[in-house]
């Protein structure tokens, strides 16, 4: 009978305690852990909203910690300046707002929403992991600007015989 017991007892602990599939890392088992895990990629999981507000007032950086987390959250994360712009726009999109943030998940998509009239769009992967879809969130604006100043930059290097990347 104890035995029993116990082995219910488990049973339960092992339901209640967990909210993530089997095999699919916590940090990204839900929208809402990837976004966690973002802001704690740069060290900000306990910075008020208020302190990453003057932050980026003042232009502060924010220091990245876990190169390896900050990366597995995006689903589209290209390498070089425009697609680290692209995910720096979004951490700050989302750090910026972080208290007022909603999450509205259908299926395998979700939205957060930060502030009105910014939508962040996640998709849950094959491996049941929540990431951030760089292409659907950032604004076409922003990654335009982004796009010019690498080129710019690119261009500078080019006619000064550096490397571009």
């Amino acid at each position: 009978m104890r035995s029993e017991l116990v082995a219910i007892a488990l049973g339960v602990l092992g339901i209640v305690g967990c909210d993530a599939p089997r095999g699919v890392d916590a940090r990204y088992s839900t929208p809402e852990h990837t976004i966690e895990t973002l802001l704690a990629s740069h060290g900000l999981e306990d910075a008020t909203q208020e302190d990453i507000r003057a932050r980026m007032s003042a232009h502060q950086r924010f220091e990245l910690r876990d190169r390896a987390s900050f990366e597995a959250c995006f689903a589209d994360l290209q390498p070089g300046p425009v697609g680290e712009g692209l995910a720096g726009w979004t951490l700050g999109a989302i750090a910026a707002g972080r208290d007022e943030l909603r999450v509205e998940i259908i299926g395998d998509r979700a939205t957060v929403a930060p502030r009105e009239g910014v939508r962040i769009a996640m998709a849950r992967d094959e491996g049941g992991r929540w990431r951030i879809v760089l292409a659907e969130s950032v604004p076409i604006e922003v990654r335009r600007a982004l796009g010019a100043v690498a080129e710019r930059h690119d261009r500078r290097a080019r006619e000064q015989g550096l490397p571009t990347e």
